[in-house]
């Protein structure tokens, strides 16, 4: 179902409900996609872009399994933002209990919320992915004292910073390029797994937020 380019804003209008879900979309949740969280964010939103509003979502959950929606709303919308429309509510909840799930499966089921090949360019879809880590990064309150983290978790949450910091304006559309791209994100799918058993192992060493 196409949406809106990567980087164009949302009205927080809900796309039309005759819309048909893609079940099963590459590097995406299983009933929720990109479109419809991007064509549901509202233009004056705290997150810029439905990615990053999953990669809060899922650092936050990381960090706190019990956690609720309305916090993740908060930082997502803003705390003054006006409340969702009743039918982007529903989409919103959905995919935060699928996301919460996921990771609480520990069966490797997770998948960032990224667009599709079909709703933008390469070098829109790896934009994507770097805002996606950056969500990430803020949800689970990352910063520079990297030995407050187990484990594995200091050398992925230090690739996922330099993921932010690529510039997708380097990528071409060659088949080479694709390639990378789905590895990078392949790896990103199964970090966020692996960060999320680390931290879920050792809860009774409090790591300092900053």
């Amino acid at each position: 179902m196409p949406g809106r380019k990567p980087g164009q804003r949302g009205t927080g209008r809900r796309f039309p409900p005759t819309d048909p879900f893609n079940p099963t979309p590459p590097l995406n949740m299983a009933k929720i996609t990109w479109s419809d969280i991007e064509d549901t964010l509202p233009e004056d939103s705290e997150c810029g872009s439905a990615a990053e509003a999953h990669g809060l979502l899922s650092g936050l959950l990381c960090m706190d399994g019990g956690a609720d929606s309305s916090r993740w709303l908060e930082l997502t919308l803003g705390p003054d933002a006006e409340p969702l429309d009743p039918v982007a509510s529903s989409v919103w909840q959905q995919l935060f209990k699928e996301t919460r799930r996921q990771l609480e499966d520990f069966d490797f089921s997770f998948t960032p919320l990224l667009p599709d090949d079909d709703d933008g360019t390469l070098e829109e879809r790896a934009d994507a992915l770097g805002e996606w880590c950056r969500g990430f990064l803020l949800g689970l309150g990352y910063g520079s004292n990297v030995s407050d983290w187990p484990g594995e978790c200091t050398e992925i949450l230090r690739d996922f910073a330099e993921i932010t910091q690529l510039d997708p304006a380097s990528s071409g559309d060659s088949e080479t390029d694709e390639t990378a791209y789905a590895e990078l994100a392949e790896y990103v799918r199964v970090g966020v797994q692996v960060v999320q058993r680390e931290l879920k192992a050792r809860p009774s060493q409090p790591i300092r937020l900053h």
